[in-house]
């Protein structure tokens, strides 16, 4: 089914925003998640896309109530806004494929998992928190996760991140719970109260995602099995290593290892930031 995306930019901007970087958030440290991992609504707004529907009729139907079920409008502009940031301003292939896994299920790990890389990607203050922090913690097997490993974060990163000192109190406890939510309800957090780390599911068509990004960025070689975009879901290299071998054997790339030596070929289309 035909989709279009001819109304990508013609939502709200975000002034901070990096127009260069198609997927890794470059910018200082913000409190930008300060709204959860919002998987309702973006299965909701997914599932209008792979019908058919353009981004600016989906738009019309959050504002107005049709498909946003909170009754104030500001809160329906504001998830509306933050789903845009995440999801619609990526590149038509990563775009293509989370709809075509939300076609494989609206549940499923392929699509959630999706959702959960570009969450992560679109800032950088929650992809340092997992990628350093809970990556930390994992390979320590210390697995118990709560707010104070964020206000932590927060406290050590002040002096490369000087504006973080003037988020009050109230706000960086908010952003610390609200990103943990959001982080089991993506499947890398358990438990209500006492947040545990587990380590998230990796299908391989995100695997495959995850190196078009890493390859349309620039990366090449070793420091493809190296990159922390992987700790994403606690992988090791080995790990890594291990998923680029199925795409191999699928034909979709050339992978061989030796060593630290690495032979990693990839379609040259995936070579384009578009």
């Amino acid at each position: 089914m035909a989709h279009s995306f001819d109304n990508l930019d013609n939502t709200e901007s975000d002034p901070e925003e990096d127009p260069s970087s198609h997927y890794h958030d470059t910018s200082p440290y913000r409190a930008r998640n300060m709204i959860g991992a919002l998987l309702p609504e973006s299965e909701r707004v997914f599932g209008c896309l792979e019908a058919g529907r353009s981004l600016e009729e989906i738009r019309e139907m959050a504002l107005h109530g049709t498909l946003f079920t909170q009754r104030a409008l500001l809160s329906r502009k504001r998830f509306w806004t933050m789903l845009q940031s995440r999801y619609f301003k990526l590149p038509k292939w990563a775009l293509d494929e989370v709809i075509e896994a939300y076609r494989s299920g609206p549940h499923g790990r392929e699509f959630v998992s999706l959702l959960y890389v570009h969450y992560a990607l679109c800032d950088r203050f929650t992809f340092d928190f997992i990628t350093r922090v809970l990556w930390e913690k994992w390979s320590l097997q210390q697995f118990n996760v709560a707010n104070d490993d964020i206000l932590k974060m927060l406290d050590d990163c002040a002096e490369a991140e000087p504006q973080v000192t003037t988020w009050t109190e109230a706000t960086r406890v908010k952003l610390a719970g609200i990103i943990l939510s959001s982080l089991r309800d993506f499947g890398v957090l358990e438990g209500k109260q006492k947040k545990r780390l587990v380590k998230p599911v990796l299908p391989l068509k995100t695997a495959e995602h995850i190196l078009r990004i890493l390859t349309a960025e620039g990366v090449r070689g070793n420091d493809v099995l190296t990159d922390p975009t992987w700790r994403l879901f606690l992988c090791t290299e080995d790990e890594v290593a291990h998923h680029l071998q199925h795409l191999a054997l699928k034909r979709i790339i050339h992978f061989e290892r030796a060593g630290r030596t690495v032979v990693l070929q990839t379609p040259d289309e995936w070579r384009d930031l578009r």
